[in-house]
């Protein structure tokens, strides 16, 4: 088994060939982060232990990733989302931004049922109500989510 730095200057030498707007669109942004939290738990987990083969095993065809008719992007894919369920509900760690985007979409919805209610009963203008409550909600569910993913970081459960 490699050591991180070792399987990040290999990747690397693969990324090259490969198209950036693919990589983008793909899982490719969390592998350096998600290599180093694996070798990282790879110590106390075991099944952390196994991922980090995996993962080194699945990106050793980076560079094929986007020929015609592979079946590695597909895999890739799957190996990083089965992944992401162990991390979440074995060690509670979630990826950066997560937590805040969905309590700020949380707080968007609640903010414009909010104002659906305001602008209906109380404004007596439902477009006042929905922006209000949207603007609203989206600062609420922005700060609660910005707190939450804070205290997340402060415990290692954010990579």
């Amino acid at each position: 088994m490699m050591q991180y730095q070792e399987w990040m200057d290999e990747l690397e030498q693969k990324a090259v060939k490969m198209p950036r707007i693919q990589a983008a669109l793909s899982n490719f942004e969390v592998l350096p982060r998600l290599g180093k939290l694996l070798e990282k738990k790879a110590t106390s987990c075991p099944e952390c232990k196994i991922y980090w083969k995996k993962i080194q095993d699945a990106t050793e065809h980076l560079d094929q990733f986007f020929d015609d008719g592979n079946r590695y992007a597909i895999e890739f894919d799957n190996l990083v989302e089965e992944i992401m369920k162990h991390l979440k509900s074995l060690h509670g760690i979630r990826p950066k931004g997560f937590v805040l985007s969905v309590y700020t979409v949380l707080g968007m919805v609640v903010g414009v049922l909010i104002g659906l209610f305001i602008g209906g009963f109380v404004l007596s203008s439902m477009k006042g109500g929905v922006i209000l409550g949207w603007l609203l909600g989206l600062m609420v569910g922005w700060f609660t989510g910005k707190v939450k993913e804070e205290r997340l970081r402060k415990n290692n459960q954010i990579f």
